[in-house]
């Protein structure tokens, strides 16, 4: 029997299946080539928001691929393989730029991304995580995908689709009496 930590959606069947991730990635970076700050750590952060975010909303993610627990944060399985692949076909160039401290790896489109398989809805989330870090460093952005969903898993780990339903919101005042209450009730039961 599998192992709890394997349970739950890790890849969801999309129109389009690979290539969409392959689109995203030109999407993102025409997209971000103004930004301050947009490495590869940033890149893979914009996707994973934007698939999970659209599981917790929808249903189902936008790029429907697998990812994998990393210890700078979530990344599709199959990213490096298809960046490498869209590299050597001259899709993609990478630009290595100093900033501050850091190398940063700046994936550039060369090529205009195909949206056709994507919905307004899958287009709006990923609009949104674009504007989420859209200031944030690769580190700011790595780690604030550290959080709860992020810290269930070991390196390596899949991280399946319904990690996106865990919130690293604390609780208000509403949600804590209420989970107080059932912890009562249930110790009350079980004396």
């Amino acid at each position: 029997m599998p192992s709890p930590r394997h349970l739950g959606t890790v890849s969801v069947r999309l129109p389009g299946e690979r290539s969409r991730l392959r689109q995203i990635i030109l999407y993102v970076a025409r997209k971000c080539r103004e930004a301050e700050y947009f490495g590869a750590i940033k890149l893979n952060k914009i996707i994973w928001k934007a698939d999970f975010d659209s599981f917790a909303a929808c249903g189902l993610p936008v790029t429907g691929r697998e990812y994998r627990r990393h210890k700078l944060g979530p990344v599709p399985r199959e990213m490096k393989r298809v960046h490498t692949d869209m590299l050597s076909e001259g899709a993609i160039r990478v630009e290595r730029r100093k900033v501050g401290d850091y190398t940063e790896f700046r994936t550039i489109a060369q090529d205009e991304p195909d949206m056709s398989w994507f919905t307004p809805e899958d287009m709006s989330f990923i609009d949104a995580s674009i504007s989420h870090y859209w200031e944030m460093t690769g580190t700011e952005s790595s780690d604030e995908s550290h959080g709860v969903a992020w810290k269930t898993r070991s390196n390596g780990d899949p991280m399946p689709y319904e990690l996106s339903w865990l919130s690293d919101r604390p609780l208000g005042p509403a949600q804590t009496r209420r989970l107080k209450d059932m912890i009562a009730r249930r110790r009350t039961a079980a004396q």
